[in-house]
This record gives C-alpha cells, structure tokens and sequence, in this order.
C-alpha cells in the first residue's frame, strides 16, 4: 500500500514537469494511467512500427504520423470478469495503429472490457492537447 501512495505521489509530482518539458513538435504517449472500473489497463510498449524498443513505463514522446504500437498488459478483472476458465492466460492482441499529431498528448491503454478475450485491444482513450484540454476523439477507438 505505501509503494502505491509513494508511487502516486511521484506520477502527480512528475506529470506537470513532463507537460512542461514536453516538446509542441512531438507526441507524448502516455502509458502508465489505467481505469479498472472502465476495464482500461496500463501498458508498457515494446513494439513501435515493427521494432523492439526500449521504452518508459510510464510513456514517451512520439514523431508525428501513423504508428503501430504493441506492448504487455497486467489485467485486474475484478471489475470485468471474462468467461474463459483459466485466468492466467498469456492473450496475443492485434498492435494499435493511429495518427498521432504534434502537440497533443495520447493515452494508451488495453481495453479489456469484453468477456471474451479475443476481443481485447490496444486503444487510445483519451487525447488532450499538451495544456490537458481533453479532445474530441473523431478518429475513434482504435480506428485509423
């Protein structure tokens, strides 16, 4: 329960210095925010365009432009439970695809609302532009 309280304390500290620090040419990607009542997991990517990387767990700043991500997610399924039997199963989730544009700021994170497992995916839940003004989503989820 401390690492917890210890570990929110740190994200609220760093956050507005990563706004402010954050480049208007680039994306920011972020990775580490999750909603467990909305069935919304945290990520970390390992994968971008085809790559392994190297990436911090709790996001990254992107180039403009389309981009296929894939990572690993940790799923609590307290809120949102699935059908299959065997819970600790290893799920294979197709890569996220989107338009990332300058200056805005994306969350990504595992949708695992479905019961069914096959139908979990990568998604970008929320935009905002780099003041925290949350966007229209007009793209959709996971929808290029």
């Amino acid at each position: 329960m401390m690492k917890k309280l210890a570990f929110l304390i740190l994200a609220v500290a760093i956050l507005p210095a990563m706004a402010l620090a954050a480049d208007p040419n680039k994306s920011q990607v972020v990775t580490f925010k999750s909603n467990i009542t909305a069935c919304l997991a945290s990520v970390a990517i390992k994968q971008v365009d085809g790559h392994q990387r190297q990436l911090p767990t709790m996001g990254f700043e992107i180039e403009p432009g389309w981009h296929t991500m894939h990572g690993t997610a940790t799923v609590n399924l307290r809120h949102c439970p699935v059908n299959e039997e065997r819970i600790r199963k290893t799920v294979s989730v197709p890569p996220l695809e989107w338009l990332f544009e300058a200056g805005k700021v994306y969350y990504v994170g595992l949708d695992h609302s479905s019961p069914e497992r096959r139908n979990w995916q990568l998604v970008v839940w929320k935009v905002e532009d780099m003041e925290g003004v949350e966007e229209d989503q007009s793209q959709g989820v996971n929808s290029p």
